[in-house]
């Protein structure tokens, strides 16, 4: 073999054949598949986890409220826990938002929660927000990421059902 001979047979080999370029692409999206199914479920999970936090602090710092020697009863509304005093225990502080009457949706991000009121009137079963004057419990619901929907089973604090007083206790969103 001359060297004349290598020489040419280099410069006939340069680059890749189109199936060898095909291969490549290909794989290259398999992975990049995989990894994008891979993200989206560590999101859901992530935020999924986020949320439940978010409520489990609500809940904490409700039952905070109700064991302050001064306050004694649930918290009537969520602006109770969420702007009060910063020096006291159970203050919640703006980290955390309440979505009201509106029900809590993937839009609304992982610290809000719907905040609920539960109890009776000094004289009736509340038929409002408003006339809730004995709070015996709270509700806390917020967006199941890993379902896609508000969650089926509301975190309860107390009394949520049943009678106070003689009376039936609602709950009502605050």
């Amino acid at each position: 073999m001359s060297l004349k001979n290598i020489k040419s047979n280099t410069q006939t080999q340069k680059g890749f054949t189109i199936v060898e370029l095909l291969i490549v692409v290909v794989v290259i999206a398999i992975l990049a598949a995989i990894t994008i199914v891979s993200y989206n479920g560590i999101t859901t999970r992530a935020n999924a986890s986020a949320v439940k936090a978010s409520a489990a602090t609500v809940q904490k710092k409700a039952e905070l409220f109700a064991s302050d020697a001064t306050t004694g009863k649930y918290p009537a509304n969520f602006t109770d826990i969420s702007t009060s005093t910063a020096d006291k225990s159970y203050y919640l502080g703006t980290t955390i938002t309440n979505t009201g009457g509106t029900a809590p949706a993937a839009s609304n991000g992982t610290n809000a929660v719907q905040y609920y009121v539960c109890g009776t009137n000094t004289s009736a079963a509340a038929t409002s927000l408003a006339t809730v004057l004995n709070p015996t419990g709270a509700q806390i619901k917020y967006w199941d990421f890993s379902t896609g929907a508000v969650v089926a089973t509301p975190i309860s604090l107390g009394q949520t059902s049943g009678t106070a007083n003689t009376f039936n206790v609602t709950c009502w969103a605050s």
